[in-house]
């Protein structure tokens, strides 16, 4: 990266501890320039704060308002916190602060409503892989966030995977593909090894199969560049197995029950900023 991106981000208070907010603490702390000291990780639990303290060498603290004055916070808490944690920073006092929240849901205005409108606010939508280093991150700015403050959050999670810069209007639709994402696949998966179980292999063989079928074609996709419907093709000899399989799903009405979940989870990430 051409910036100084430790510079840029300051001294960072990272709201939540839970393993998003130590994944992006981790995350941090890989960025050169970035030092334990300046990291404060809050968290109400004393057990978790002293695990997170001896991990990863930053300071900790009880409440949000402890780990004040920061220059950029990052809110790492579950949807149903964010306005609460919102109402305690508004009433202590964040000038001049950068505020990044990964909340699914919470748009950047109802944010801007507790904190204050002249704030920067930065919404991002990870998902776990994160904490492997292959997360995706979709970044959107508040009306009040400059282009640069945009930039230099998705320079921040790009350390731990990909990010891209959307429309907030799209983090919903966002949220049910990325975010929500890894468990659709995870679920495919488990589906496609618990079946080869019952038909005679071990599980765990079928598990890795499955597991490094799926890895290796999203990095084929990746590398060649190929469109997926080309892809399909190049493994899909008339007559042949796979060809029976996708006629086997597309009839049990697999593509139907994708749509159905994409749209769900969409829905709901409406529901929750509501």
């Amino acid at each position: 990266m051409s910036r100084d991106i430790a510079a840029a981000l300051g001294t960072v208070l990272i709201i939540g501890g839970g393993r998003m907010g130590q994944t992006i603490c981790a995350g941090l702390l890989q960025i050169d320039g970035i030092v334990p000291q300046s990291v404060c990780v809050a968290n109400p639990g004393e057990e978790k704060r002293r695990f997170i303290e001896e991990t990863y060498g930053v300071r900790t603290v009880e409440s949000c308002t402890q780990g004040l004055p920061a220059d950029t916070i990052i809110i790492a808490v579950k949807p149903k916190f964010v306005t609460q944690v919102a109402q305690e920073l508004a009433e202590e006092g964040i000038p001049n602060t950068r505020v990044v929240s990964i909340a699914a849901g919470i748009s950047t205005s109802s944010l801007a409503s507790v904190l204050g409108n002249e704030l920067p606010i930065v919404r991002v939508m990870p998902n776990t892989p994160l904490q492997c280093g292959f997360g995706m991150s979709a970044i959107s700015a508040s009306s009040s966030a400059s282009e640069d403050d945009c930039e230099l959050v998705r320079e921040l999670f790009s350390h731990m995977g990909r990010a891209l810069i959307i429309d907030e209007e799209f983090q919903d639709v966002a949220c049910a593909i990325s975010g929500s994402g890894p468990a659709y696949f995870e679920l495919f998966c488990e589906t496609i090894a618990r079946e080869g179980e019952r038909l005679g292999l071990d599980y765990e063989t079928a598990l890795e199969l499955s597991l490094q079928t799926m890895y290796g074609t999203a990095a084929l996709i990746d590398t060649t560049h190929q469109s997926l419907p080309e892809a399909i093709e190049a493994v899909s000899s008339p007559g042949g197995t796979t060809v029976a399989a996708l006629d086997a799903m597309r009839s049990a009405g697999l593509e139907e029950a994708l749509r159905c979940g994409v749209r769900a989870a969409t829905r709901r990430s409406k529901e929750l900023g509501a």
